[in-house]
């Protein structure tokens, strides 16, 4: 990630769903830019967030379907990342592209928690 690009937003959404269509309906969370958690960035830089494929995993594989979306927005455009059922993912495709994948995401999802604390 070039330091020429600065993130000015990260929205990441997650949830279980039972189809495609209720992706909308899961959980939202998102930073602007002075207020981008520094533990996120530091994850987004080490992992070289910019260099992912946009899409891992198959919604085929679970029901309900584990769903996270990512989208980092910078200086440069918008850059999404969607990972369906990662768990399933990690165990059937254990490379170190979708570790870098999970390891995002893990970064921005374990801030979900002081918005939306478990049930």
């Amino acid at each position: 990630m070039g330091r020429d690009n600065e993130i000015v937003r990260v929205t990441f959404r997650t949830g279980m769903v039972n189809a495609l269509a209720e992706t909308s309906k899961c959980p939202t969370l998102t930073f602007n830019s002075p207020n981008i958690p520094a533990d996120i960035l530091k994850q987004l830089r080490e992992d070289d967030y910019e260099s992912l494929k946009l899409s891992y995993g198959d919604p085929s594989w679970g029901s309900p379907i584990q769903y996270d979306y990512m989208e980092v927005e910078s200086s440069t455009g918008v850059k999404p990342l969607e990972i369906f059922n990662r768990a399933i993912l990690l165990l059937t495709r254990n490379t170190e592209e979708t570790r870098r994948a999970h390891r995002i995401m893990y970064s921005v999802e374990k801030h979900m928690q002081s918005v939306y604390p478990p049930q």
